[in-house]
């Protein structure tokens, strides 16, 4: 999708510093952003070196150190801020300041603000090396008119399966779509699975996107769950954006991405700070 760009396809731990080197030259990079999970996450083992509950976060952290970035943009889920109560996060903040970055901050940014189509809150860290005030994008839409659900996808809902755009979904048997055609806009197929095929209602934003052991959400009108392409569009992504992989390798990078929107608001909004960045 990115045909201009270096790319490295593999583990980020094998990323060495001469890879980087090689990759960046002596350009000047201006933001780092990333994504590492939180699963595992805890003050111990952000402070031994070696613990593997936060492998992700710390390679983030290595490759922030030897690149130097004006920018740092961070993307996690809002109940890292509560993590240990609270001790994880301002953890986090001290293995920024530690190596250059001493005002981290962080916000809760809520996607359907930005004209994402799609409930979805993040907790966006954002750091720079010059202690300049850290900027976030203003919000555009509130709750009387977010994007509806069928304003994305509802031009997909008589188009059949399509490989080559990601238009699949998971094969559903006679009886399991007679389970789901019963089950109301809010309702769920499983009383204690919280997380997935839940059905979407019309009118308003997406519930939350994700792939979840199989599962998905369900379509607000058709007895399946969304394809991955619908769920993509939920996310903003732009239909020439093509997923690799099998069809549950598409559900994983789709739901695990931050809305393009919304990250295109973030860019913008830090943007203009980068002209006051001097070494």
């Amino acid at each position: 999708n990115f045909p201009e760009s270096v790319h490295f396809c593999g583990k980020i731990e094998d990323v060495t510093d001469e890879d980087l080197k090689k990759a960046i030259g002596r350009r000047e990079v201006h933001v780092v952003c990333g994504g590492p999970p939180c699963q595992g996450f805890s003050v111990a083992g952000l402070r031994k070196p070696h613990d593997p509950r936060n492998k992700l976060f710390k390679e983030f952290v290595r490759i922030v150190d030897y690149v130097k970035p004006q920018y740092v943009v961070l993307e996690n889920v809002p109940g890292i801020l509560t993590m240990e109560d609270g001790k994880v996060y301002k953890e986090i903040i001290g293995q920024f300041e530690k190596i250059g970055y001493p005002n981290m901050s962080v916000r809760i940014l809520e996607a359907a603000t930005f004209g994402v189509p799609q409930l979805r809150s993040r907790a966006i860290f954002v750091a720079n090396r010059y202690g300049l005030k850290n900027p976030y994008p203003k919000e555009i839409y509130d709750r009387t008119n977010y994007k509806p659900i069928e304003s994305a996808i509802d031009d997909l809902k008589q188009l059949g399966r399509d490989p080559n755009i990601n238009h699949e979904w998971t094969d559903h048997s006679k009886q399991f779509e007679a389970r789901i055609a019963k089950i109301a806009a809010g309702g769920s197929l499983y009383k204690t699975f919280r997380d997935a095929f839940k059905r979407q209602y019309r009118g308003v934003p997406s519930m939350t996107i994700k792939e979840n052991h199989g599962g998905c959400h369900i379509h607000y009108e058709l007895n399946r769950v969304l394809s991955a392409r619908e769920m993509a569009r939920l996310q903003t992504f732009p239909d020439d954006f093509i997923f690799s992989g099998t069809m549950k390798r598409a559900y994983w990078q789709i739901g695990n991405a931050v809305p393009c929107l919304m990250a295109q608001h973030i860019a913008t909004a830090i943007g203009p700070s980068l002209e006051k960045c001097k070494d």
